[in-house]
């Protein structure tokens, strides 16, 4: 196991770490697939991501407008980033089937992401 869910630091609102576990779910499947070089599987894999990042940003960017948080322009600057940072992976998996830069990134950057900007939006916002 790449991730357990038991891992992921938990942040002062529920909606939050719901989004954060889905996102875990799909990262430890795509590992999964990595570890089993299933191409067919890790393309399915990395689209689903795809969308369910999308989904989860665009579900804190929202709340983070009707809550008015003030740091509302730098999260979503990173969320931003993280998404073409997402997609360029996906492209490079695309030409170069590299199982291993899928493996690298994709934990840490959750991780991250969850430390450094999720948990004081979530105080912010609350449950």
């Amino acid at each position: 196991m790449l991730l357990g869910i038991d891992k992921l630091p938990k942040v002062a609102n529920e909606l939050f770490n719901a989004l954060h576990e889905d996102e875990a779910q799909i990262i430890e499947e795509l590992y999964q697939a990595c570890q089993r070089e299933n191409l067919q599987e890790i393309d399915r894999l990395m689209e689903l991501l795809i969308y369910d990042v999308e989904d989860h940003f665009s579900t804190e960017e929202e709340l983070m407008r009707e809550a008015e948080f003030f740091a509302y322009p730098m999260h979503k600057a990173e969320h931003d980033s993280m998404r073409r940072d997402i997609k360029n992976l996906y492209d490079n998996w695309k030409i170069g089937k590299n199982v291993k830069e899928i493996e690298k990134k994709m934990v840490p950057w959750l991780l991250l992401h969850i430390s450094r900007w999720d948990s004081i939006t979530a105080i912010h916002i609350g449950d």
